[in-house]
């Protein structure tokens, strides 16, 4: 290859890729390496934290179903103190009602005015009594084991956020996986492998999942805290309300506290996908290839002679597809050994990575609009105006709940003295 692209004259183009490439797979076989002698941190025999007296689980929504109930279990097994539910107003009766099926008697619902995922997260910090607090999604299920596995992490008292591991729970209760989950799959196998790997190596974590993280609750208490987290802008004019997951992880990490990913199947989270394509992959190197493909394949033709006789055109492309099912599939290796039969659904994936690129370049351009992505048309209001309306109705109404009953009260005091 090396000789048919020099002698069209194509070398300075495709050297630069093959360099480029040739260091990310170079890196990712680091990864592995690193993911596989990772070791998570195990549970002392005397813990300083039990869940029982001081975890917290935080869960902010406002559309929970079903799967509301079978994710609450699951973190009922766990044995926390207390789950807090935040919601708007609105939805308080309906969520009330899916709690009161599971445990009343641990399950506190609270409201905030208006639907605003990081308004409500700081509500329930502000709830939250004991020393660590949990953040989870309505529809995480977890293990029996996650909190006690998450706990250990907080021996270290520089600990400030520890996340979790995940995998793909299959909707259909045969346990049988839909296209889109299986895709979902691939994707969680190659963060698994990615986190574990940096955290194992440097301690570096790219993002505490949002899925379900812990923090210590004094750092969310800091005022300075709940300001920045409540005026986040983007260009300092957009409200920056989606990546609250990413804002928790820089805090931790720009203050001087540790932070931590345990990867292991005792701290794996069940997480359930809609039949839909929200993911996300890096587009100019995807999309770079199969342009320099085309290129290959016409300046062959272009530029033939008695010494390069052009390829012929499936050639080049059964090659160039064949190379990708291989490498994408190399970087699966680990999911295929727990799921073999994902293995046909390869080429899927590698169909939707290319899909996903062009639409990771519609994000880029698209960055000043921003919300709660999996709740439409909430979040595009900055938190601290919301609760700062909040409270100006708030006053408002005590002030006329006032003017209103002094001369109710004057002509009580006139009838008593008569």
């Amino acid at each position: 290859m090396l000789y048919l692209t020099d002698d069209l004259g194509l070398l300075p183009f495709f050297l630069p890729l093959g360099i480029i490439g040739f260091y990310r797979y170079l890196w990712y076989f680091i990864k592995v390496l690193a993911w596989i002698i990772y070791v998570p941190i195990q549970p002392k025999t005397n813990p300083t934290y039990t869940a029982s007296e001081d975890v917290t689980i935080v869960v902010p929504t406002i559309d929970a179903g079903e799967e509301f109930k079978i994710a609450a279990r699951s973190w009922l097994a766990c044995n926390p103190k207390e789950i807090i539910i935040i919601t708007e107003t609105k939805m308080r009766e309906p969520l009330q009602a899916l709690a009161d099926e599971v445990d009343p008697s641990k399950i506190k619902i609270l409201t905030v005015s208006k639907a605003n995922k990081r308004l409500q997260m700081v509500a329930g910090v502000n709830a939250t009594k004991t020393e660590i607090l949990v953040f989870a999604d309505d529809d995480a299920i977890w293990k029996p084991t996650m909190l006690d596995y998450i706990l250990a992490c907080f021996e270290d008292l520089k600990m400030g956020g520890v996340g979790t591991c995940q995998t793909v729970h299959a909707v259909d209760p045969n346990g049988h996986q839909t296209l889109w989950e299986v895709l979902a799959g691939f994707r969680l196998t190659v963060r698994n492998i990615e986190i574990a790997a940096s955290t194992h190596i440097d301690g570096g974590v790219c993002c505490l999942s949002g899925r379900t993280a812990a923090y210590r609750t004094l750092i969310l208490k800091d005022p300075a805290f709940q300001f920045g987290f409540q005026n986040d802008l983007w260009l300092g004019k957009y409200p920056l309300n989606s990546g609250d997951d990413k804002f928790l992880t820089r805090w931790m990490v720009s203050h001087g506290w540790n932070t931590y990913i345990q990867v292991c199947p005792e701290a794996e989270l069940y997480s359930t996908f809609k039949n839909n394509w929200r993911f996300f992959f890096n587009p100019f190197t995807l999309l770079s290839g199969p342009v320099l493909v085309i290129l290959f394949a016409i300046k062959q033709t272009s530029r033939a002679g008695p010494t390069n006789t052009p390829l012929p055109i499936w050639n080049v492309i059964l090659s160039y597809v064949g190379w990708l099912l291989i490498t994408r599939g190399l970087k699966l290796l680990p999911h295929f050994w727990k799921r073999p039969q994902d293995l046909i659904h390869l080429p899927a994936w590698l169909l939707f990575n290319y899909y996903f690129a062009i639409m990771k370049l519609y994000a880029l351009f698209t960055l000043h609009k921003v919300g709660w992505g999996t709740r439409a048309g909430v979040g595009t209001t900055l938190a601290a105006d919301i609760e700062k309306e909040s409270k100006e109705i708030s006053n408002t109404r005590r002030e006329g709940h006032v003017e209103i009953n002094i001369p109710v009260t004057a002509e009580l005091n006139e009838k008593q003295s008569g």
